[in-house]
């Protein structure tokens, strides 16, 4: 598995977009050359010099926030998301790595799919940070590769962030 930083032209980004469609629910997709163009870095996961999957990073500070991550359906379950997560963790030593997925919940839409998801970031070095973001109705929980969330840098990125994506205003926040 490699995995490489792609340019919104690069010839790959039809198969990506393709991936990205498949994988990322309609209500929550952003264009992968959309990504590029706001300040977003696209990296490819290449598995026999294949595209596999893909990853759309954001930096900000000590902050690396994992905004869209997938692996092709036909290839899912097979190690390559999990281990291009732990290398996503082990090229940003010392820096939080951020990811949000769906919360789940009883009666929730797909509840057993959110539940895996969220088994599947804690199996591959993330951890729960009891905070949470709601988009269009839809709550997420947040993640961290580190034990100790920085929710006022999480803040300051997402201010940061509004500046050039102006539907992204996460506001997080605890359960009581």
């Amino acid at each position: 598995m490699e995995i490489r930083k792609i340019a919104a032209g690069s010839p790959d980004m039809p198969v990506l977009e393709a991936i990205n469609e498949e994988a990322i629910p309609e209500e929550e997709r952003c264009a992968l050359s959309d990504m590029i163009a706001t300040g977003a870095t696209v990296c490819c996961i290449d598995v026999n010099r294949e595209p596999a999957g893909f990853t759309a990073v954001r930096y900000f500070r000590n902050l690396v926030y994992l905004a869209y991550f997938a692996v092709r359906n036909d290839l899912r379950s097979k190690g390559i998301g999990g281990s291009a997560l732990r290398e996503l963790i082990r090229q940003h030593p010392g820096k939080q790595i951020v990811v949000e997925y769906e919360a789940p919940g009883p009666g929730c839409a797909s509840n057993d799919m959110r539940l895996r998801r969220k088994q599947f970031y804690l199996r591959n070095g993330f951890h729960e940070t009891g905070w949470h973001t709601c988009y269009d109705g839809t709550e997420f929980e947040i993640g961290c590769s580190q034990q100790d969330f920085d929710s006022e840098q999480f803040r300051a990125f997402a201010a940061d962030i509004a500046k050039v994506v102006s539907d992204y205003i996460p506001n997080p926040f605890r359960k009581a």
